[in-house]
């Protein structure tokens, strides 16, 4: 018995080692994921303008698509390649956010059987999408400077990248997988086509700020001048909103992990405590039961010396 209550105290002692720890994690986590939503929030205004001024110049070109810049036209030709972009993180411990992003590159390479499909990877669990498929081609790899606050020139080499490589003809297709940051408990998967750049695509990205319109600001962009063309500064703002995007995903997906781990470590410290709190509880019993052995022989005794 008293090998057991010798367990359960250096039980206790260990786990309350482990809760400092889930719990400096936690507040770690929290402050990183402040000021990553506010970057988040503040970049997604900023992008949306894009999105809609480009709207504004397509909607211009009357539907006309053979006039407009390469990277709003379809790769024509036999190659079928496809180049992905898959944002993870670099740590673990943070629930089952890494998990889903593998989720959903694996969703997406089951509706894409048959195609050959090329991967830039950001962070190092993305890498392991190359256990998905043994046909999966990763020819770029990114470390997520998850301890710093993200910074827009960290979206120029993959951006670089992945617009030469499509204007080069060697994609069809151009797709981002990143995990988009709704709230602190709620963090969802995303797929966008960011090239060729589409109107749907361009339709779904360029949210408004609340209480504007989207048609309206469309239709006043419609009446401004643009020098030197229309299609000039049509081609500056599709790489500009590639770019915005892929920076826009970076921002998402480092939001969405601190807020990821704040949780997880959150809950490992409330499972901690209630877990020692158990141990406590039977480390009195057995301390109990030893008590009242020990009282129940001395009493014997006494009884038998009597």
């Amino acid at each position: 018995m008293a090998n057991s209550t010798k367990d359960i105290k250096r039980r206790i002692k260990s786990i309350s080692g482990t809760l400092q720890i889930t719990k400096a994690l936690e507040l770690i986590s929290s402050i990183k994921m402040r000021h990553a939503i506010r970057a988040a929030e503040t970049s997604r205004d900023f992008s949306s303008e894009i999105w809609q001024l480009i709207l504004a110049l397509r909607e211009s070109q009357n539907g006309i698509t053979d006039t407009l810049p390469p990277l709003f036209r379809k790769n024509i030709g036999n190659n079928g390649r496809n180049l992905l972009i898959v944002v993870a993180g670099d740590k673990g411990l943070a629930g089952s956010y890494n998990s889903n992003i593998l989720r959903a590159v694996k969703e997406y390479l089951r509706g894409h059987e048959g195609s050959e499909i090329d991967a830039i990877t950001v962070g190092k669990k993305a890498r392991k999408i190359k256990q998905l498929s043994r046909s999966l081609n990763i020819v770029s790899d990114y470390k997520v400077t998850g301890e710093e606050q993200v910074d827009f020139f960290q979206a120029s080499p993959i951006t670089k990248l992945a617009i030469d490589s499509f204007l080069d003809g060697q994609y069809r297709k151009v797709t981002v997988i990143y995990t988009h940051f709704i709230n602190t408990l709620r963090q969802k998967p995303v797929v966008w086509n960011i090239l060729p750049i589409s109107e749907a695509t361009a339709e779904e990205l360029a949210q408004p700020v609340a209480g504007d319109d989207l048609d309206g600001s469309i239709k006043k962009m419609l009446d401004f001048k643009y020098e030197p063309s229309r299609n000039a500064l049509l081609e500056v703002l599709g790489r500009l909103a590639v770019r915005s995007q892929i920076y826009q995903a970076l921002l998402e997906a480092a939001a969405s992990e601190h807020a990821a781990r704040m949780v997880a470590m959150k809950n490992a410290t409330e499972n901690g405590k209630e877990l020692v709190d158990d141990l406590k509880f039977t480390f009195n019993q057995l301390r109990q039961q030893n008590i009242t052995r020990e009282l129940s022989e001395i009493a014997a005794g006494a009884a038998a010396i009597k």
